[in-house]
């Protein structure tokens, strides 16, 4: 009987690991539209992701413009099938965003446009110019805009006034960048075409360099769809495509210029520091984003003073992003940020019993003897920084000290609320309009006329962070139509910049 208890046991402890792990993998596979000319560094990135991982990635090739067309007709259809979009040129991820096709968009890789010759052809004149390759006899193709390889040939020549002469002299026109590149290499037809540089060192052809072309590049980014059945899954195919130690050598190896991806982990575990007045507006976001990138974030709220010394204190102690109570805390340590950005706004009032039996009115009322202020502490919070300064400027600062007014310093202005509501030690408290939506009935505010009485809260990564693309993602999430919502409802004014994304 102890054996078989031991083997029940056994057994379903090794059922509920496998049940755990296998729950966190999508249902179906990860289905990728890729232009058909990054195939080869994204067919050996998803054969590693899918022998690490246990998670099938399919690949479907074509020219961007053709699988741009399969991505408008699933949506007209309603029966989404593909997780990311790659599409050869910038000019084709704005495209689909513009029309609600893609999402997140992750940096891989870019390519640059050129004019390439087989090797085999020795007996080619000497190319030196476009204007040389339209006066020769030498047989050339292009691509079909729909490539993004084409797209980019008008792009360029549409510039310099030669695309129509370019275009109709052209022998032939391909719908891929990589049917081109094998013409080139094998047929009498086509000794020359505009492909990309990767394309041609692919195949073995000669890249001839013409001034008129020279560092028109393309960027190359996975794009997860709007219908995504497996998002957090795209993402994380996406992220290690991008990364430095995986994805990124298979670009290289072929002759990509790799853009630059975040560390890869699995689960990155990122650290956000926070003022404390943001906590509940700011929660679902974050929860939000946790959820469908599959990271974690750790979040640390508490006031801007106490956050900003532990920034100040060492290098060891940097977050990877930082929201404030105010933007003037973010001055204090920009250094180690990007350039912030402004989310919201709130209002300090002043909150005073049922009925206002003090009649505090107006700041100044505040001087009056006998009445019992609480305040959060000026060192550690932002609300309590903005109040005292509020008193030094309209001259009640040394009364209140003189008379030992102020009875009450908390850390945080819901230490205080809760203070208000549950005894009536003070008779008023400065707090943020925003932390007053759900207010008891024995207590009511009163608004504050004052410049120094509005506090913005801004938002940064950090410059260190191994995670920079994933900040720049949070940041669009944070500054999102949705993060709108929740930070309106809770009291807050609205300060950011449309968003890309609802």
């Amino acid at each position: 009987m102890v054996a078989l208890t031991v083997l029940i046991v056994v057994g379903a402890i090794v059922w509920f690991q496998s049940g755990t792990t296998n729950s966190d993998k999508p249902s179906q596979a990860i289905v990728v539209y890729c232009a058909a000319g990054m195939r080869k560094p994204v067919e050996e990135a998803a054969k590693s992701f899918q022998k690490a991982f246990d998670v099938e990635v399919r690949l479907d090739y074509g020219s961007s413009g053709e699988l741009e067309g399969k991505l408008e007709l699933e949506r007209t259809s309603q029966t989404p099938r593909c997780d990311l979009y790659i599409p050869a040129d910038l000019s084709f991820v704005e495209r689909v965003q513009e029309k609600g096709l893609t999402r997140e968009s992750i940096p891989l890789a870019r390519f640059a446009l050129i004019l390439a010759t087989s090797p085999a052809q020795d007996d080619l004149p000497p190319v030196q110019s476009l204007n040389a390759l339209l006066n020769s006899d030498i047989p050339y193709g292009i691509c079909d805009e729909k490539a993004g390889a084409g797209k980019k040939t008008r792009e360029v020549l549409d510039k310099l006034g030669l695309w129509r002469d370019i275009q109709s002299q052209a022998r032939v026109t391909f719908p891929r960048v990589t049917e081109l590149a094998g013409a080139i290499k094998t047929s009498e037809t086509v000794q020359s075409g505009f492909i990309w540089d990767s394309t041609a060192r692919q195949f073995g052809l000669e890249i001839k360099e013409l001034p008129e072309i020279t560092d028109n590049t393309s960027d190359i980014s996975a794009n997860v769809t709007t219908t995504s059945q497996n998002p957090t899954w795209a993402l994380r195919f996406a992220r290690y495509l991008a990364a430095p130690d995986k994805g990124a050598p298979l670009f290289e190896k072929h002759h990509f210029t790799p853009a630059g991806g975040d560390a890869w982990e699995l689960e990155p575990e990122i650290v956000f520091y926070c003022g404390g007045v943001n906590r509940d507006a700011i929660t679902s976001t974050l929860n939000r984003f946790q959820e469908r990138e599959g990271c974690v974030i750790k979040t640390q709220f508490a006031g801007c003073g106490t956050i900003v010394g532990s920034i100040q204190s060492g290098r060891l102690n940097l977050p990877d992003a930082f929201m404030t109570c105010d933007t003037s805390y973010m001055s204090m340590v920009q250094g180690d940020f990007e350039r912030a950005t402004d989310v919201s706004s709130t209002h300090i009032c002043m909150l005073v019993r049922k009925g206002n039996p003090k009649q505090i009115k107006t700041l100044q009322d505040l001087a009056k003897p006998g009445i019992a202020i609480g305040t959060t502490d000026p060192q550690m919070s932002t609300l309590g920084a903005l109040s005292h300064a509020i008193f030094e400027d309209i001259g009640i600062k040394p009364a209140l000290n003189e008379q030992q007014s102020i009875i009450v310093t908390s850390p945080t202005a819901h230490e205080l609320i809760l203070q208000m509501e549950g005894h009536d030690k003070l008779d008023v408290a400065l707090v943020y309009e925003a932390n007053c939506q759900h207010l008891e009935s024995n207590v009511e505010t009163v608004p504050i006329d004052h410049p120094l009485a509005l506090a913005t809260q801004n938002i940064a990564a950090a410059r260190q962070t191994r995670f920079p693309n994933l900040m720049a993602r949070l940041m669009t999430e944070v500054l999102s139509a949705e993060s709108k919502k929740s930070f309106t409802e809770h009291g807050f004014q609205w300060e950011a910049p449309s968003s890309p994304h609802p």
